[in-house]
This record gives structure tokens, C-alpha cells and sequence, in this order.
């Protein structure tokens, strides 16, 4: 879960943070894909889509879950204080995915905290399952899935996976579906499990001492629409001693 970009983020005055009271939260753009992945495959060849979620503004984003397509909600709950990273996300979800005994874990690639795309990695190490990040396409092909990679230079790669597996996505086969509000009425009326966090946390590993919105500068100074107009204009500025 992230707060939604579209939210205006107010900040609060007794101490360093966000006001979350009037924050909506959203899944992150790589899940979202991820989500209609797993839906898509659900609806090609069968079987059960789980959707797993934690965090602040987990509930709402998993009744969304299930007005898109999904079977059953989970959220894993953890405080609202703890530090929560890839490799704590993986030990709980590899933990939930035993459980549940699924044979294919889709998450996205990356997301806005994890720039660096570790939990499927992660999770792939942990369950010893086949793993691959970065897809773009994925259909069930004889005993396995037919997996598409996107790489560099307008480049994709194809490979053939068995079963079980992990998969971060990058871009679903096909773009995320739209919810109407009366879906969202009637997942909102469905039952979300829950599991206990069960990974040791991690320590903070710094120290949020203030926040700050940017400060307003003097108005910006059109140099014109042509490369001679601004280059006038700028010459003009620093003998004038504006530019230094």
C-alpha cells in the first residue's frame, strides 16, 4: 500500500510526519498489475486467486481486490510503527503462501519504498521455487507457464517455468480492469482474513527528524521561444549580475 500521489499530503505541526487522517491509501502501480495477472490466469485456465496484503489502508485495497476478481482477502497485520522491508515481507508471505499451499506467487516487480525489487528474489530463495522478475506475459503452457521477460533495448526474453513459482510483475497481459462502485459495494460486505506478522522486525535504522514543504522562490523568467531569444536574454541577466 501507498498514499495515493493524488493527495494533497498535509503535514503535522507537533511532530515530524504525515497526517494520515485524511490520507487514501492505494496498491502501487507494479501490484496492480500483478493483481490482474494473477485474475487473468484464473480466468484462462481456473483455480484460486488469494489476494495478500499489510499495512496501513490494507482493508480498503483488498475489498478493491475482490470487487476486481479475487476469491479470498488475507492481511497480515503489523504495527503501524514497524519498519517493514522486503526481506521481512518475504519471510511472512512465503510463511502465508505454505499455509495456504498455493503453486505460484505474484507480486509487483518493484514498488514506491523498494526500488530495488527485492521481495519476489526474496521469496523465491526462501520457498526454493523457480523465480523470475520483470515479466510481461504469462500463460499456462503444458505443465508450467510460458513466461515473457522485458529487457533492454526493446529486447524480451521467453522461458517456460514448472510449477510452483514466483513471479514479480512488471506489466500485465493485459491493463488492469476497471471497478464500478456497485462491485466495490458488495466486496466491500465480504470477509478479509487475517494472519499474524510472524518474521522478526527490524530495528530502525535512522531517524526521521523533520519535514518541510518546499520553499517558494521568485517567480521563474521566460527567456523566450527561440535558442537566440534566450540566449539574449540570459547574456542579459548575467552582466546584469542576476545569474551568477
Amino acid at each position: 500500500m501507498m498514499p495515493d500521489p493524488a493527495c494533497e499530503l498535509e503535514l503535522l505541526e507537533d511532530s515530524p510526519g504525515l497526517d494520515h487522517e485524511w490520507l487514501d491509501f492505494k496498491l502501487n502501480d507494479f501490484d496492480d498489475q500483478a493483481l490482474e495477472e494473477a485474475i487473468l490466469l484464473k480466468e484462462a485456465c481456473g483455480g484460486e486467486v488469494i489476494a495478500l496484503g499489510c499495512g496501513e489502508g490494507a482493508g480498503r485495497v483488498l475489498q478493491m481486490a475482490l470487487a476486481r476478481g479475487a476469491d479470498r482477502a488475507i492481511e497480515y497485520e503489523t504495527e503501524p510503527d514497524d519498519m517493514i522491508s522486503s526481506r521481512v515481507i518475504a519471510r511472512d508471505v512465503a510463511a502465508i503462501a505454505k499455509n495456504e499451499g498455493v503453486d505460484l506467487v505474484l507480486t509487483g516487480v518493484q514498488a514506491a519504498e523498494d526500488l530495488h525489487g527485492q521481495l519476489a528474489p526474496y521469496l523465491s530463495a526462501i520457498l526454493n521455487w523457480p523465480g523470475l522478475s520483470g515479466t510481461s506475459r504469462v500463460a499456462l503452457a503444458n505443465t508450467g507457464l510460458a513466461v515473457s521477460q522485458e529487457r533492454g533495448g526493446g529486447v524480451t526474453a521467453h522461458y517456460e517455468l514448472t510449477l510452483p513459482a514466483v513471479l514479480g510483475v512488471q506489466t500485465a497481459s493485459k491493463a488492469p480492469r476497471y471497478v464500478s462502485g456497485s462491485k466495490l459495494r458488495e466486496a466491500s460486505k465480504l470477509p478479509i482474513a487475517t494472519a499474524a506478522a510472524e518474521a522478526e522486525r527490524l530495528e530502525p535504522s535512522g531517524e526521521l527528524l523533520k519535514l518541510a514543504r518546499p520553499q517558494r522562490d521568485e517567480a521563474a523568467t521566460s527567456l523566450g521561444g527561440t535558442a537566440e531569444d534566450a540566449a539574449a536574454k540570459f547574456l542579459d541577466l548575467i552582466r546584469s549580475g542576476a545569474v551568477a
